[in-house]
């Protein structure tokens, strides 16, 4: 019998890749995303609220009522010398300064309700106004609700006094218990008046 020899396997050294052949692992990476990559998730920012106002602490015995005095908003349309003045029931509402540092009444049982003196300026893009004209107490006022999404965002009261001395408005804002918020608020407004400067007392 004839041994045959097994045929000799040469491997060849492969030869070195020119630098510019780009490699698997750099193609790999320079391909565009796959159609099944997982979507990118945009979440909105969320508002972050204020902190509540301070408010001040409640007498032993409080008086019936309490007051506001404070310059008009509309100056140009209200008579020199006078102030507005409401009353307020101090065990509802307390007097103090909102974030801003202006005069305002927090209402102490519902938190984030808020009277300032305000009115309707520029709105972002988005925004609708609701107008409306209702009496409140003796006097008309013209009611401004602003919304977002048709979410009501605050609302703003717009009068002139019995005596036509000054036009004024407030601004009421809102979290939460919106319409007990409002109907709270339209109580101070249907006590609306004007005083004399010499007779004002407003908040220091």
């Amino acid at each position: 019998m004839v041994a045959t020899q097994a045929p000799e396997v040469v491997l060849a050294t492969p030869s070195p890749l020119p630098s510019n052949t780009p490699t698997l692992a750099a193609t790999q990476t320079a391909l565009p995303p796959s159609p099944t990559s997982l979507p990118t998730i945009v979440i909105p920012p969320t508002e972050t609220l204020l902190a509540p106002l301070v408010l001040p602490t409640m007498l032993a015995v409080e008086p019936t009522f309490s007051l506001w005095d404070g310059l008009p908003t509309y100056l140009a349309e209200s008579q020199p010398g006078y102030y507005f003045r409401v009353r307020y029931d101090p065990e509802t509402w307390g007097l103090t300064r909102d974030s801003y540092g202006q005069p305002a009444l927090g209402h102490r049982g519902i938190e984030y309700c808020i009277i300032a003196a305000g009115e309707v300026r520029g709105m972002p893009p988005g925004t609708q106004v609701d107008h409306e004209t209702r009496d409140i107490g003796p006097l008309s006022y013209e009611i401004n609700v602003v919304l977002q999404l048709g979410v009501r965002q605050f609302v703003v009261y717009q009068a002139q006094t019995a005596d036509r001395t000054i036009y004024t408005s407030f601004q009421v804002n809102f979290v939460d218990a919106i319409d007990a918020c409002l109907a709270d608020a339209e109580v101070v407004f249907a006590t609306l008046t004007s005083v004399m400067e010499s007779q004002a007392t407003p908040v220091p």
